[in-house]
């Protein structure tokens, strides 16, 4: 190999290592993305739940009809 290769060659290496590099944070980033969102969307679930449960505490303790 030419001088020049061995030079394209390791700067080949480089930017494929950079750039898989730069994928993987991404992907974390939007990992991190989802599983907030899911736990946004979980605490919303749960405060619903509460509610409707509190509701029909309330509705049982005051004879309104369910």
């Amino acid at each position: 190999m030419t001088p020049n290769e061995v030079q394209m060659l390791i700067v080949g290496a480089a930017l494929g290592a950079q750039s898989m590099n730069l994928l993987h944070m991404y992907w974390g980033w939007r990992d991190g993305q989802r599983a907030d969102a899911a736990a946004r969307r979980q605490a919303r679930i749960l405060g619903a739940d509460q509610f409707h449960s509190s509701l029909r505490l309330y509705r049982l303790q005051h004879g309104s009809p369910a």
